[in-house]
C-alpha cells in the first residue's frame, strides 16, 4: 500500500511540472562563454560556480568564446523601512540591482539583462554585532538570488531578443 502511495505521490509531483533545482541547461550556443565581470569577488566566484555547475565552459580569451556575458558591478542599496517610536531605524531593506549584457559575437548583437532583488533586515538597537552580522548574511543571499536569476535570464535568452549593435565605423586614413 506505501509504494501505491509513493508512486502516485511522485507521479502527481512529475505531472504538475515540479522537480529538484538543479542543473539549467542554457541554449547550446551560450555553453561557450567568455565572462567578462566587474563585479565583487564573491558575486564572481557563485556566478562561475553556477555556470560550471551548468556544464558551461568558460573561456580565458575572448577570441574563443562565441558569446560573451559583460556583468557590472552589483549596486546594493540601503532604505529605512520603519521607525521605532523614540526614532531609530527599526526595518531596513536592501535592493539589489544588477545589470549585464549577453554579447552574441557572429551575429553583432546584444542582450540586455537587468536584475533586482530585494530583502528586509530587523534592526536590533540592543545588538549592534548581530545586527551587522545579519545584514552581510542578507546580502550574500541577495547576491546568490541574484545569481540564481541570471541564471534563469540565460536559460531563456533567445535568440529573437537580441538587439543588433552597431557596426563599429571603419577608420578613414
Amino acid at each position: 500500500m506505501r509504494v501505491i502511495v509513493w508512486i502516485l505521490t511522485l507521479t502527481m509531483l512529475t505531472a504538475c511540472g515540479w522537480h529538484l533545482r538543479g542543473v539549467t541547461p542554457l541554449p547550446k550556443e551560450y555553453r561557450v562563454l567568455f565572462l567578462q565581470s566587474q563585479a565583487s569577488s564573491s558575486f564572481n566566484q557563485q556566478l562561475k560556480l553556477q555556470l560550471e555547475f551548468n556544464n558551461v565552459l568558460l573561456t580565458d580569451m575572448a577570441a574563443d568564446a562565441p558569446a560573451i556575458l559583460q556583468v557590472e558591478p552589483v549596486e546594493i542599496d540601503k532604505r529605512t523601512l520603519s521607525v521605532t517610536s523614540s526614532g531609530q531605524v527599526a526595518e531596513y531593506e536592501l535592493n539589489g540591482r544588477l545589470n549585464a549584457r549577453l554579447l552574441h559575437v557572429e551575429r553583432n548583437s546584444e542582450l540586455p539583462i537587468q536584475i533586482k532583488s530585494r530583502r528586509r533586515l530587523t534592526n536590533d538597537i540592543n545588538n549592534v554585532v548581530g545586527t551587522a552580522s545579519e545584514e552581510s548574511t542578507q546580502i550574500k543571499e541577495l547576491e546568490k538570488d541574484m545569481v540564481r536569476k541570471l541564471m534563469r535570464r540565460l536559460q531563456k535568452a533567445q535568440a529573437d531578443a537580441f538587439i543588433p549593435r552597431p557596426a563599429a565605423k571603419a577608420e578613414q586614413p
